[in-house]
């Protein structure tokens, strides 16, 4: 189980982290990520990870499909791609410290979401996503979806940021 003192860490590192970053990601938002051919920016990346940012969200889904009240795929969604876009011009007027501080109040309401489960529901073990992988309990979940998910798009933003300057 990811306890409740894990999970609310998490959402501490996470959002420090943020922070100390947050001068050089305004500095270097236009500049290209190293690792997707160019595809995107700093501030591209970024816009994802606030657009993803209340993880509670990935454990309330897998307890609703465990349940039988997941919704079903809306024929004719958006792709990965399509989303991500989207993501990205749904902010494009914001600043860099407005999009941090929208995924901070992403995770206060993540926060907020996970203290309002009982003990029960973040220990009950659901099937993944993916088979192959082992079930995991919801506060698992959540908390793998910010350190992985969330996680690796800000290495992702730190790499870009570390190739380019010394002071991260």
């Amino acid at each position: 189980m990811a306890n409740r003192q894990a999970l609310e860490g998490a959402f501490k590192a996470a959002d420090a982290r943020l922070e100390r970053m947050l001068p050089l990601m305004t500095s270097y938002a236009d500049d290209r990520l190293l690792d997707d051919g160019g595809k995107w920016t700093v501030r591209d990346c970024l816009c994802h990870v606030a657009a993803s940012a209340r993880v509670s969200g990935m454990g309330q889904r897998a307890l609703a499909r465990l349940e039988g009240n997941a919704p079903a795929p809306a024929p004719g969604a958006p792709t990965v791609d399509e989303r991500n876009q989207e993501q990205i011009a749904s902010r494009a007027t914001r600043s860099v410290r407005e999009i941090v501080d929208e995924t901070r109040e992403a995770h206060a309401a993540a926060w907020a979401d996970i203290v309002a489960m009982t003990d029960a529901t973040l220990d009950t073990k659901v099937p993944d996503m993916y088979p192959w992988r082992p079930p995991l309990s919801v506060g698992g979940i959540i908390l793998r979806t910010l350190e992985n998910h969330e996680g690796g798009q800000l290495d992702r933003i730190e790499a870009a940021l570390k190739s380019r300057t010394r002071w991260l």
